[in-house]
């Protein structure tokens, strides 16, 4: 993390937006627990895999674990994969019709600008 300034390209201190990831955390933890409470096991199972995808961003953003450019964008899109998950299951147990994924809706990646997409020397 940085010192002084805060995140590179953040108007807000570091320390606020430490405080501000706290506060997400807080706001997963109460949603989880409605999970928890509302949901067939296939979503709260797919919930826990949700959980444990956004910790590790968090755990490498906030310091607690070290990793490289890749590791961060790895974790990412194994979240995005898992929210897709989880709207699938939940979709399944609220009898929704339809999917969010396959043909209709392809899988996506990371939204990079061009600057920091992969082979560019700005990556790193």
């Amino acid at each position: 993390m940085s010192t002084g300034k805060g995140f590179a390209g953040a108007e807000q201190s570091e320390a606020e937006l430490i405080a501000e990831m706290a506060g997400a955390e807080r706001d997963r933890g109460r949603s989880f627990e409605q999970v928890m409470l509302l949901g067939g096991d296939e979503v709260v199972e797919a919930a826990h895999e949700l959980h444990a995808a956004v910790r590790e961003i968090d755990w490498q953003a906030t310091g607690k674990t070290v990793g490289t450019l890749e590791e961060w964008r790895a974790w990412n899109r194994a979240a995005f994969r898992e929210i897709n998950e989880f709207h699938e299951a939940a979709r399944v147990d609220l009898g929704v019709q339809g999917k969010v994924t396959g043909d209709h809706h392809p899988e996506r990646d990371l939204l990079l600008p061009a600057a920091r997409r992969e082979g560019d020397g700005a990556s790193t």
